[in-house]
Order: C-alpha cells, then structure tokens, then sequence
C-alpha cells in the first residue's frame, strides 16, 4: 500500500510538470477536434456547392457522398476524439492525486468537456435533419 505523506519539493514540482504536460496535450487535442470539426462543415459545404452544380463525389464503392454524410462523419472523429482525450485526461490527473499531487481546476478539462457538449449538440441536430 502507499505511504499518502506529503512528496518532497522536487517529486511535487516533478508531478506539477507532467500534469502541465497533460495539460497541453488536450489542449492539442482540443485544436484537433476542432479542426476535424470545421473541416467536416466546410467539406459539406463544398459537397452541397458542388451538388447543387449537378457535379457529384463518388466514394470507392462508387456510392455519391453526400454533404451531410461527409460533415457528419468529420464531426463525429472530432467529438470522439475529444471525447477519448477527455478521459486520457482525466486517467492521467487521477494518477498524479494519487501520487500526492494536490486536486485543482482545470480549465482546459472544463472547456474539452464543454465543447464535446455542443459536438454532441451538432451531432444530434445533424442526425435530427434526416
């Protein structure tokens, strides 16, 4: 079982860096997401332009993408992945307090969880249209 004393000075500031470091990396995840995200609208986008021209994309199977299907399917890599980082997140701290690093606020967890609200909000309202 482990001894829960306080860590020493160095062993806290060794903790503090890799929560920091967590930190970043679901902020990067976060600007990913977002990026799949915007790049799933735009691409519906220039399906639907590009329909509306009577000018279709043909998948592989030789089936029309459609704008919707294209956009959805982008949004939905961007909330899953921002979803999975939220909980690789959270796995990371959870080891981090239970080594004795002390419970804080972070802000980057609070905005992830909240944009991965409204992605699932954008996916709801996407799929309601069908």
């Amino acid at each position: 079982m482990m001894n829960h004393t306080d860590p020493d000075p160095n062993t806290l500031l060794a903790m503090q860096r890799n929560l920091m470091a967590s930190d970043r990396t679901l902020m990067a995840w976060i600007r990913t997401s977002l990026s799949l995200i915007g790049f799933g609208f735009t691409l519906a986008k220039v399906f639907q332009s590009l329909a509306e021209e009577h000018v279709f994309v043909r998948g592989p199977a030789g089936n029309v993408w459609s704008a919707e299907a294209v956009g959805m399917a982008l949004l939905l890599l961007g909330v899953f992945a921002l979803v999975a980082a939220i909980f690789d997140h959270r796995r990371e701290v959870k080891q981090l307090r239970t080594a004795g690093l002390q419970r804080r606020f972070s802000l980057p967890s609070a905005v992830a969880s909240l944009l991965a609200i409204v992605g699932c909000m954008g996916l709801l309202s996407v799929a309601m249209r069908h």
